[in-house]
């Protein structure tokens, strides 16, 4: 009797056992399954992604859409291109479609960029405008790249219509374009960026740069300020915003107030960027007041000079103060040195050389010596000094403070 009994309390246990089993999973796998789908498609979702970027570093594209770092910049250099302030940064896209890459950003100052060219199988193509929003003065270019690894080379033709004293604007000048690491982009994001209004419509020497290919309404194309209206001789240079503590502040203040220099639209005067030799010569002919001269250079890159330099340029080259290189160029986008200056500023005031002449710098040895005697004469009349550590730095790109002072050491010796 015991054991009829436990022999069927044993087959209940394993009834009930059965059905606890039999239930439970009816209750915990729908959550369960979705759980696995979910960490599924995420896993799948990962490896696509991981897929497509090992694939876009080993240059091995697969097709879809990126977003795209990039730089334009000057021929056969590292440093940035003005043009390189005329796009949209953020916005380049790469679309891989058949194996081919295309890359897009857009462009800024549209209307003004008459012609973007970029080389394609050896020959310079004019990029495709995907869309044009004519109000803000942007479109969004795309241009076949075939190898993202490599420069890419690039032709921009500006025409500018400029208030006086500029003037007209028409430059062409050749660039370079570099690409980063294409990142796989959402498929929400996948299309190129459509043109947004630019909030400054004039172009400025911002972020440091340097204007050398885009002229500004106030101002000439490095940034250097140009002829003012000022008449005053009082320094105002206060009025500027980024001159606080700078040790020019009171020259160019000078330099203003006498109406030989001018500042910019966004309250500033750069006094820090760098000017090049086509925009000194410029201001220099405006200092010595020499009458401007439409006849044609004899340059051999006389085309790449911008036109508001020419009649400016002209009577400086001359009388002899400036000139070229020996192949025949004037090089007009190229900075000028501080030894360049010194040379440029003893043949302006006609001072007496030295040839056999001393400077005390601690780096006299790095001085030319096409510009050893020039340099001692403007260092004995006053007119340069040194930098930090005894130093002269004579290879240094120049910059606008020490352009102005320069140019306001020439006005005073003049005056006497």
């Amino acid at each position: 009797m015991k054991n009829s009994m436990k022999q069927s309390m044993a087959i209940w246990l394993s009834l009930a056992l059965f059905l606890s089993l039999l239930l439970l999973p009816s209750l915990s796998f729908p959550s369960g399954i979705a759980e696995a789908a979910a960490a599924q498609d995420a896993l799948q979702q990962t490896a696509d992604t991981s897929k497509s970027s090992a694939s876009a570093k080993a240059g091995e594209l697969v097709d879809g859409q990126y977003t795209i770092g990039f730089t334009i910049y000057k021929k056969g250099s590292d440093e940035p291109s003005v043009m390189y302030d005329y796009v949209d940064r953020n916005s380049g896209k790469l679309t891989v479609s058949g194996g081919k890459k295309y890359v897009s950003f857009l462009l800024k100052q549209s209307a003004e960029t008459k012609s973007f060219k970029t080389q394609v199988k050896g020959t310079l193509v004019e990029t495709e405008t995907v869309s044009t929003d004519t109000t803000a003065n942007a479109r969004v270019v795309r241009f076949e790249v075939d190898d993202l690894q490599a420069r890419l080379k690039g032709w921009v033709k500006v025409y500018w219509q400029l208030p006086p004293p500029i003037g007209l604007y028409d430059h062409e000048y050749d660039v370079d374009l570099g690409f980063g690491v294409p990142v796989p982009a959402a498929a929400d994001k996948a299309q190129p960026a459509s043109p947004a209004k630019e909030t400054e419509g004039k172009p400025t020497a911002s972020n440091g740069g340097n204007l050398s290919n885009t002229p500004s309404a106030n101002a000439n194309t490095s940034g250097t300020p140009l002829a003012g209206s000022a008449s005053s001789e009082e320094p105002n240079g206060s009025n500027f915003t980024d001159l606080q503590n700078h040790w020019a502040k009171d020259n160019i203040g000078r330099a203003v107030g006498l109406g030989l220099v001018n500042g910019y639209e966004d309250g500033g005067f750069h006094p820090n960027t760098t000017i090049n030799r086509g925009e000194f010569s410029a201001l220099l002919s405006r200092a010595l007041k020499l009458e401007q001269d439409p006849n044609a250079l004899s340059f051999s890159d006389a085309d790449r000079i911008p036109a508001w330099v020419k009649p400016l340029l002209t009577p400086v080259v001359q009388a002899g103060i400036v000139n070229g290189y020996e192949d025949g160029t004037f090089r007009a986008d190229h900075n000028i040195t501080r030894a360049e200056l010194a040379v440029t500023i003893v043949r302006a005031l006609k001072l007496d050389v030295d040839t056999d002449a001393q400077v005390t710098f601690s780096d006299a040895g790095s001085i030319p010596q096409w510009a050893k005697a020039e340099v001692a004469a403007a260092y004995k009349q006053g007119l340069i000094s040194g930098r930090d550590n005894n130093t002269f730095a004579p290879n240094d790109n120049a910059t606008r403070a020490e352009a102005v002072t320069l140019i306001l050491a020439l006005h005073d010796k003049l005056q006497k």
